[in-house]
């Protein structure tokens, strides 16, 4: 019988070599761009859905209300008072009762009180990174009322504006938008105007499908096939997960997916008898006055 030859040192090494370089394949496969993309748009969406039945329990706690920071302030780009205030009185004639009131603070309720972790507010394909808590106060986490002295860097969703003439409420339609990926008319808290030379954002035109995705959310950013493998390109996103009232998520290609094809991202043109492009293009916003806002209960103004 013929004896089996031993692994030399040789045959050992080769064979860990190949092993490696198996394994790298592997992980480059699981780790390219076009897969990372698919696992970014599940990741949000879990996100964006938590969150949505989040706020259904907020709003069974709080007369069917979604959250809304106290007071009467105006919506605001920066909180009225130090996000780490203690005790912030929003009682009629209370120092805090008619300060300014940003979006993100009301998301903040959520962290507050139904126990929501602050990285559920960022999408990992954005540039923003979760809130760690930290505070001059040294105060939990539920005992803040913001993310932050700049939340913008803690938040990538944006949310029906709470503090307009038309606040959601769990007794909305259950296909009126509540949250989505953000709005591509804020970047970084700040409004930003129409793309030049016709990029993103832009304002939809109905009669030309072609120019929907411009009004996209700018969270999941395209991806293109290039010789070298993939990589991300800047443009609007190819859709953007939403969430409705009744507390499901849909990854919309487009964003006239509101009620009776309402545009999430925009405010209708017009209130009375409005046409198609009035209310799925409508108007982008150009600041955060009253004249900024949804024009009636039907029509979805995700901001931020």
């Amino acid at each position: 019988m013929q004896n089996k030859q031993a692994l030399t040192a040789v045959d050992v090494i080769i064979l860990i070599i190949m092993a490696v370089v198996l394994m790298w394949a592997f992980l480059a496969t699981c780790s390219a761009p076009g897969h990372q993309k698919i696992r970014n748009r599940i990741v949000c969406g879990i996100n964006l859905k938590g969150l949505g039945t989040a706020m259904t329990v907020y709003a069974h706690d709080y007369d069917d209300n979604y959250p809304q920071l106290p007071g009467k302030g105006l919506w605001s780009k920066e909180l009225g008072f130090d996000y780490d205030m203690r005790s912030p009185d929003f009682r009629q004639g209370g120092a805090q009762a008619n300060t300014a009131r940003n979006i993100t603070a009301s998301w903040y309720l959520l962290v507050r009180e139904a126990d929501v972790a602050p990285k559920s507010f960022v999408c990992p394909a954005s540039t923003q990174r979760p809130f760690d808590g930290t505070n001059p106060a040294r105060l939990d986490i539920t005992e803040l009322w913001d993310f932050g002295p700049d939340p913008y860097k803690h938040v990538s969703y944006s949310l029906h504006n709470p503090y307009g003439k038309h606040p959601a409420t769990a007794a909305s339609s259950a296909n009126f938008a509540t949250a989505a990926d953000m709005n591509p008319w804020f970047r970084n808290g700040d409004i930003i105007p129409p793309g030049i030379g016709g990029s993103s954002p832009q304002i939809i035109k109905v009669e030309d499908s072609k120019t929907w995705s411009l009004g996209n959310s700018c969270n999941h950013p395209p991806v293109k096939k290039t010789l070298f493998g993939r990589r991300q390109i800047k443009g609007p996103a190819e859709a953007q997960n939403v969430v409705y009232a009744d507390g499901h998520s849909v990854y919309e290609k487009f964003t006239n997916c509101g009620s009776n094809r309402d545009n999430i991202y925009t405010f209708w043109s017009k209130e009375d008898d409005p046409t198609a492009q009035d209310t799925q293009g409508g108007t982008n916003p150009t600041s955060r006055s009253a004249e900024n806002d949804a024009k009636s209960k039907d029509d979805s103004f995700l901001a931020i």
